[in-house]
């Protein structure tokens, strides 16, 4: 009897020894699976979020491909212009999506930084440039593309002797073509004269408005930050968007607006590198359609639209 307890004992006992290592070699196992596993869930994991993202970017650029589409037709073939409710419906779509887009592009940008090329021995102070009208457009009286260039120089030097950044607004009349095809070229170039009337009341009085073709125009902003000259273009887009053109004094109102591209330039930049930023904002807002600004931040070295 007292042997078959003991036997009993002791068969209990290697049971549990054996259930007891069996279990510490299954956490063994298990543990060390999960080690070596890990990488390799990991990139799993990571692969397949990569797969819906790029679902997510694609259906995206396609919606705002289409969007850009029908914006285009609506502009192309609408005979009538919009009611308040359609244009007030339509305007908070776009807010909408611009305020989604910069949230976008700003965790896309790194921070910006101070730029280091400006000497630390000048301080940055607002300066006045005496501009030079030597040349000046004979339909308009603006100054011509040689007192732009002229004055564009002008500027720049004065914005490196102040330590203050400038900027160049382009301004281009839109559908120049058509509307010249639809009302000859006389009509135009009195939609034109007044463009530049309502481009020079919108900007500041020491800023300068100078003709550099029948339908473009450029506007020097001296001694201005970015986000304060971006502004100033804004305000021009308004004016022009909101100006009731007319081919003549008793005529219906004419369909003018014009795409934009403003540029800052930092004061120890060349002048060209303006003039070549401007245009490459330019080129953006024509390509989208009518009515567009489209800002080149010179601190980002990048081309946002506005507006």
């Amino acid at each position: 009897m007292i042997f078959a307890e003991g036997l009993a004992l002791s068969a209990g006992w290697w049971v549990t020894a054996g259930l007891s290592a069996l279990l510490l070699l299954s956490v063994c196992a298990g543990f060390v699976a999960g080690v070596l596993c890990a990488p390799v869930f990991q990139e799993w994991g990571l692969k397949r979020a990569a797969r819906h993202m790029q679902r997510v970017y694609e259906l995206t650029a396609c919606q705002l491909e289409v969007a850009g589409r029908m914006c285009r037709m609506l502009g192309d073939f609408t005979t009538q212009e919009l009611t308040t409710t359609q244009w007030d419906r339509l305007e908070r779509a776009r807010t909408n999506l611009i305020e989604t887009w910069q949230l976008l592009a700003d965790r896309q940008r790194p921070p910006a930084q101070l730029d280091e090329t400006i000497p630390a021995v000048i301080t940055p102070s607002a300066f006045h440039v005496e501009w030079q009208r030597s040349t000046v457009d004979s339909a308009t009286q603006l100054p011509d593309r040689a007192a732009f260039e002229a004055n564009l120089d002008l500027m720049m030097a004065c914005s490196r002797l102040h330590g203050q950044p400038s900027g160049l607004l382009l301004v281009r009349m839109d559908k120049c073509d058509q509307l010249q095809k639809r009302f000859g070229a006389d009509p135009v170039a009195r939609l034109q004269a007044k463009l530049a009337t309502v481009i020079v009341k919108s900007v500041r009085d020491e800023d300068l408005v100078c003709r550099l073709q029948p339908d473009v125009f450029a506007v020097l902003i001296p001694s201005l930050s970015p986000i304060a000259g971006s502004r100033v273009a804004d305000a021009v887009r308004s004016a022009i968007r909101q100006h009731p053109f007319r081919l003549d004094e008793s005529g219906p109102e004419c369909l003018v607006t014009a795409s934009l591209g403003y540029a800052c330039c930092l004061p120890t930049e060349p002048a060209t590198l303006i003039v070549d930023r401007a245009g490459e904002a330019l080129s953006k807002s024509q390509a989208i359609g009518r009515n567009q600004l489209h800002v080149h931040d010179a601190t980002r070295r990048s081309v946002t639209r506005v507006g």
